[in-house]
Formats: C-alpha cells, sequence, structure tokens
C-alpha cells in the first residue's frame, strides 16, 4: 500500500503534532517522577530531624532528673556524713584501714 502525495500532505503536520504530544507526556512523567523522589528525600529527611529532636528532649530530661537525684543525695549524704563524722569521733583514734572506700562502684 502507497502514500499517495495527498495523503502525504495530511499526515506530515500530524507526524509533528504527535511527536509534540509524546514529547510533553514523557516530559511530565519525567518531573512527576523527579517531585516525587524529592518529596520523599524531603519526608525522610523531617522523619530524621524529628527523630533526632525526641532523642535530644529525652537527654534534657534524663539530665535535669539526673541533677535532682544527685542533689538531693548530696544533701542526704551531708546529713549522713555529720552524723557518722559525730558518732565516729569519740569512738576512733586509730588510723582508718588502708584501702577502705577506694573503690567506686558504678552501675548503669
Amino acid at each position: 500500500m502507497s502514500i499517495r502525495p495527498v495523503d502525504y500532505q495530511i499526515l506530515m503536520p500530524k507526524v509533528n503534532e504527535m511527536a509534540k504530544i509524546q514529547n510533553s507526556e514523557q516530559q511530565k512523567a519525567v518531573s512527576q517522577i523527579q517531585q516525587k523522589v524529592e518529596n520523599s528525600l524531603q519526608q525522610a529527611e523531617q522523619e530524621v530531624k524529628s527523630v533526632h529532636t525526641q532523642k535530644e528532649s529525652q537527654k534534657i530530661t534524663i539530665s535535669e532528673k539526673q541533677k535532682e537525684n544527685s542533689s538531693n543525695k548530696r544533701q542526704q549524704n551531708k546529713g549522713k556524713d555529720s552524723d557518722n563524722e559525730n558518732k565516729n569521733k569519740p569512738k576512733s583514734k586509730q588510723p582508718d584501714k588502708i584501702g577502705e572506700g577506694h573503690f567506686i562502684d558504678i552501675r548503669l
């Protein structure tokens, strides 16, 4: 089946139009994919930041609790130390044992 010159004149402008339409559709698809990728990257960054901010806020509350506990323990120890000193003074005139109180127990 051959193409006649009259048909050829009608088909050529349509080929150009179809090429433009296909090109624009491909560009839309590419731009949509790029936009989805950018959105997913932004969402991932936002999730990571929200996790970090939660960890930081937890650190702050932990450190505040530790400060409160340490200050309470110091106050209690001061009271105990003064009581122990008063009890120990009259009783002990001997030197302290060597090595006593040189170890610190740390538990996590």
